[in-house]
């Protein structure tokens, strides 16, 4: 992460919607975690009451744009003072579609490292947040989305459990076994993927990958689960994604991954 990234804050984008309190609720507990300035960005000419209401009620700045709403959010979030954004996800479809089409819109065009919070968000948003889902797969762009996620909250006084979802072909055939054999193989998962700091705990599961993770999220009390992406959302890709987006009831922070560094 480079000096200008350091000193970027979190943008939390609004729009006229009765989710926004919790929108915003996250945005500020990200800032307060990674200890970043939180700003509020809202797209239109002028604000509503409510827009207005619940800004001042999260205590943070109100920045209004002009512009259409989609190529005017991708600017703002894809400018280098923005380290992390923050959007309602907006509600999934029947169709194919996981998510709302802002919230999908800005995911797939920018590479600014976004969270998405779920009209659904269960209980209160932690200030600080305290546990954050790390899931790992074995995929180059999830491999290369650890580092980074990694060194977002390496200062910040929380839980990182890493979750592995193991398929049928992929269990060991020692995980019905003693409890030390299933300890030592995830010390060597994680000298594998070179996680070494802050010390995360680890989850294993055995079955399909996106029901698991909504399920750990369930079981650890997670406040935020970080996933790399590689932006692709077209028929095949990124299931796992796609199951978060649509389902999920906690925040999912989406990391980037370009395939130069995927390879």
């Amino acid at each position: 992460m480079t000096a200008a990234a350091r000193r970027a804050g979190v943008l939390i984008a609004i729009d006229d919607h009765p989710s926004n309190a919790t929108t915003l609720a996250v945005g500020v507990a990200l800032g307060r975690t990674l200890d970043r300035a939180v700003t509020a960005t809202h797209v239109a000419d002028a604000a509503t009451a409510r827009v207005r209401d619940a800004a001042a009620h999260a205590e943070v700045d109100l920045e209004l744009r002009s512009g259409p709403v989609v190529p005017t959010l991708i600017e703002v979030v894809g400018a280098p003072d923005v380290a992390v954004a923050v959007v309602g996800s907006g509600e999934p479809t029947r169709s194919e579609r996981p998510a709302g089409h802002v919230a999908l819109a800005l995911i797939e065009a920018t590479s600014t490292p976004t969270v998405l919070v779920p009209p659904a968000t269960t209980a209160g948003v932690a200030a600080p947040i305290g546990t954050v889902l790390l899931p790992l797969d074995g995929a180059a762009e999830t491999e290369a989305a650890v580092a980074p996620a990694v060194r977002l909250f390496a200062d910040a006084d929380l839980e990182i459990v890493v979750v592995h979802v193991l398929t049928e072909q992929q269990v060991p055939a020692f995980l019905d076994q003693t409890h030390h054999e299933l300890h030592a193989w995830g010390r060597e998962f994680l000298a594998r993927h070179r996680v070494t700091e802050p010390t995360p705990r680890i989850v294993l599961r055995a079955g399909t990958p996106g029901r698991s993770l909504l399920e750990v999220a369930s079981s650890e009390s997670a406040d935020l689960i970080v996933v790399g992406w590689s932006q692709d959302l077209s028929p095949g890709r990124a299931e796992v994604t796609r199951t978060l987006l649509a389902d999920a009831h906690v925040p999912v922070l989406l990391v980037p991954v370009s395939p130069a560094e995927a390879r």
